[in-house]
């Protein structure tokens, strides 16, 4: 009932106020198997509801692109790829932890994979309390994953969870999604581009980041390292910027209100080495070693750090 003379904002906040009760994790419709911190939406694949809600979500997203509003919304690369009809890997899991073991499973180079990991072509999740099992492919409960056969059961796990295991909520939000766009010239785009689209180049203050900064295990804000720190991030590029508040984060993007209202934490991780920086995701925590006043060599072990993070792919 509330009236407005819009020019722009009002239509930006109707999507916002519904796209706020869409997206709330509460709702059972978005996963949280990611943690109460983290900023991703990502599909329930154990969803009770109706896919009338996805489709729904699909069309909110739609018709936002449509008009040009910007959304605050953290879908992964992984839903923009899949809009575009591009192929899935590795590097577009969602789940860092599987991610990681994953690709810990293909670096491992000796002959007892079977004995060392000892897993077998399924998957095993608990649903509202209850243990299920799912086959990777026909008698995948008896198959053992061998040094022969893990990049098949690498493949066929990241297939499981990207597509199969979430198909019926994420088909809903694409038709929804497509029912808006399907005269589009989608396919002209990139992932990125596309995220771009949707949700804009994030406002990053980093003046509001370093301003709410704590420092932890002897450092201070005038300490050499740290002071060396921010004047990498005020000479640095804006991707190396994004690069970086992922690496220490999880995440390239601000939290509602802004870099202001991140809890950034920076701690000395021992004293100077060739050691590089390291993070704790979940804490949004960096782990500076005492690089003192050297500059060049905190820029050139920080920027291989951000660098290294990054995951690699399967073709």
């Amino acid at each position: 009932g509330e009236e407005g003379i819009d020019a722009g904002g009002v239509t930006r906040e109707y999507f916002q106020l519904l796209s706020a009760q869409l997206f709330d994790v509460n709702s059972g419709m978005w996963s949280n198997r990611f943690g109460d911190d983290s900023r991703m939406t990502w599909f329930n694949s154990d969803c009770i509801w109706d896919d009338d809600g996805y489709f729904l979500v699909g069309v909110l997203v739609g018709l936002a692109l449509y008009n040009s509003v910007l959304l605050d919304v953290h879908f992964p690369q992984a839903v923009y790829r899949k809009l575009l009809g591009l192929p899935l890997g590795l590097e577009d899991m969602v789940d860092e932890e599987v991610k990681s073991g994953l690709q810990h499973l293909l670096d491992y180079s000796d002959d007892d994979v079977e004995d060392v990991f000892c897993l077998t072509f399924d998957v095993a999740w608990t649903d509202l309390g209850e243990e299920k099992r799912k086959e990777l492919k026909p008698g995948g409960i008896d198959t053992p994953v061998t040094s022969d056969n893990k990049e098949e059961y690498v493949i066929l796990y990241v297939k499981w969870l990207l597509v199969d295991s979430i198909y019926p909520q994420y088909e809903a939000f694409e038709r929804g999604f497509m029912r808006v766009m399907e005269n589009s010239s989608l396919d002209l785009l990139r992932p990125q581009d596309l995220e771009l689209l949707v949700v804009g180049t994030p406002e990053l203050d980093f003046n509001a980041l370093m301003s709410n900064t704590q420092y932890e295990g002897g450092y201070d804000s005038e300490s050499a390292v740290v002071r060396n720190f921010w004047k990498f991030v005020e000479e640095t590029s804006h991707e190396t910027r994004l690069n970086l508040l992922k690496f220490a984060t999880g995440s390239s993007k601000a939290p509602i209100g802004g870099l202001g209202e991140l809890s950034f934490k920076i701690q000395k991780s021992g004293p100077d080495s060739d050691q590089l920086p390291s993070s704790h995701t979940c804490f949004n925590t960096l782990l500076l070693p005492d690089y003192g006043e050297n500059y060049n060599k905190l820029a050139v072990r920080l920027g291989r750090a951000v660098i290294e993070c990054e995951g690699f792919g399967l073709q």
